[in-house]
């Protein structure tokens, strides 16, 4: 990310903090956020496998880490971001989880590999720069680098009726068409609000001898045996 969209982003969030406190306002999403909706659909994969390993990408307030321990997820999470005080918040609201100040699309910053990895919201501000395209290329390549499993996140769709000034919507079109150029595999769900999609990158998409992914012919193997 530039440093002038870095640094709007950084002061609209503080701003919001100071101005709501701890509430989905200071995240944008208004009082009545439905973030458990957004959560329960990007969350999906990760809650199948309660000792899998999540970093979340523009954490916040780490909810998303509350909302998969409040469904028996046990696994190793890492939350990262650019705004300082809502790390803040996070640290004060979960003193035990590693959180760290960390910009997604700087190369430098060092980060491990996680099974999955999951944000919500990121991309729905418009950026000074108008580079929001280019900022989703990077951050989503960077993203499913760090998987070893998959990619899971959400955006505002232009499939709206209204967009409000200073969001920016994004054309489910072009983003698969990102994602296919990521991976092969990709699934886009359009399904559970009206206005917002989200997007899974699985990191394997090698293709076994019958022409079929292979990380799905091991999920329908695994579901044989359990039934």
């Amino acid at each position: 990310m530039r440093d002038e969209d870095r640094m709007d982003f950084i002061r609209r969030y503080e701003n919001r903090l100071r101005e709501t406190g701890y509430s989905p306002e200071t995240l944008g999403w208004g009082k009545n956020g439905r973030q458990e909706v957004r959560f329960s659909v990007l969350a999906d994969f990760a809650l199948r496998d309660t000792s899998s390993s999540v970093l979340d990408v523009g954490c916040g307030f780490a909810d998303l880490y509350e909302f998969l321990a409040g469904h028996g997820w046990r696994g190793r999470y890492t939350g990262i971001d650019i705004v300082p005080g809502l790390l803040e918040v996070a640290r004060q609201r979960h003193p035990c989880i590693d959180v760290r100040e960390a910009d997604i699309t700087d190369q430098t910053v060092l980060l491990d590999q996680y099974d999955f990895v999951i944000s919500s919201g990121i991309f729905n501000a418009a950026l000074p720069s108008g580079m929001n395209e280019v900022n989703v290329e990077n951050a989503l390549r960077r993203m499913v680098q760090l998987s070893r499993r998959a990619t899971c996140v959400d955006f505002l769709s232009t499939y709206v009726d209204f967009q409000k000034p200073g969001a920016h919507h994004t054309d489910p079109c072009w983003a698969f068409a990102l994602a296919m150029r990521i991976t092969r595999r990709v699934i886009l769900r359009d399904d559970y609000m009206p206005y917002e999609f989200s997007m899974f990158l699985f990191t394997d998409d090698s293709i076994s001898d019958r022409r079929v992914f292979q990380s799905f012919e091991r999920q329908i193997a695994n579901a044989t045996v359990v039934q």
